[in-house]
């Protein structure tokens, strides 16, 4: 299917790309950002110049698309999601990526692209999540209140301490980040599997995401795994900075155009 289309609403799910989204001589790579977070968190990314086109995914009632209605299902969010995707690679090759939340929103949109249109992506690389057929016992759910709800965010010690400290911040801040943690339970597994390769990036000090966690995605493919171990916490990803941009480059560029890997562990 061509990605060009004179009705260009789908657009508004990529606001931020290294390329213009027609380019079809880049790889494109597109990003789904973590709980709490928005596309502008791949705003960096989006600005280096290479051989992929880094495109950050915009969700409804987020960031740029602000104004209109939050959908906290992801089931009723796929099939435009998808069909957006569609038209952004057309009949060319693609990557996902997606930290934390986003692993999940990779997981499931490498899914529904395969069935709903016949074009997986090449691989998909996953950070900073367990598994979606992994329950974790004592993971935070949407339904708790606004101290289980502080507590989490001071756990992954990525908000600042003044904010944790301002009630009335706070009170302006929690329903929004609540309604990223509803679409988060969404993600409900039902015996998927993917017939995409999948690389896995963890950090050692994520407790929710440890090596043993993350080599379970294996179990929800049936192609190649490959997993790598960082030093950090679970912001490993953006702490890092280019560092760690520039080694996620490197091993799309061996995978992609080496074949593949035979090693299943880093």
């Amino acid at each position: 299917m061509s990605n060009y289309s004179t009705n260009r609403d789908w657009e508004k799910w990529f606001p931020f790309s290294t390329y213009p989204l027609d380019d079809s001589t880049h790889l494109k790579v597109i990003c789904f950002h973590h709980a709490g977070g928005s596309a502008s968190v791949y705003r960096s990314w989006t600005q280096i110049k290479g051989e992929f086109n880094f495109i950050a995914v915009e969700f409804a009632g987020k960031g740029t698309r602000k104004s209109e209605r939050f959908i906290t299902d992801f089931a009723e969010i796929a099939p435009s999601l998808c069909e957006a995707v569609d038209k952004l690679v057309g009949s060319e090759e693609y990557i996902i990526f997606g930290h934390s939340m986003g692993a999940a929103a990779a997981f499931y949109t490498a899914d529904f692209m395969s069935r709903l249109y016949g074009h997986k992506p090449k691989e998909i690389i996953v950070a900073g999540r367990h598994a979606p057929h992994v329950e974790l016992e004592g993971e935070f759910k949407s339904y708790m209140d606004d101290e289980a709800l502080i507590e989490e965010l001071r756990r992954y010690n990525a908000t600042p301490k003044e904010i944790l400290e301002n009630r009335e911040i706070l009170d302006f801040l929690l329903p929004s980040i609540r309604k990223d943690y509803e679409l988060n339970d969404s993600f409900r597994y039902h015996e998927e599997m993917l017939d995409v390769p999948v690389i896995a990036h963890c950090a050692t000090d994520d407790e929710d995401a440890t090596k043993e966690l993350m080599e379970t995605w294996s179990e929800v493919t049936s192609e190649d795994f490959y997993i790598k171990e960082f030093e950090g916490g679970h912001f490993f990803i953006f702490d890092m900075g280019m560092d760690y941009v520039g080694e996620l480059m490197e091993e799309i560029d061996q995978y992609c155009y080496v074949g593949g890997r035979n090693d299943k562990v880093d």
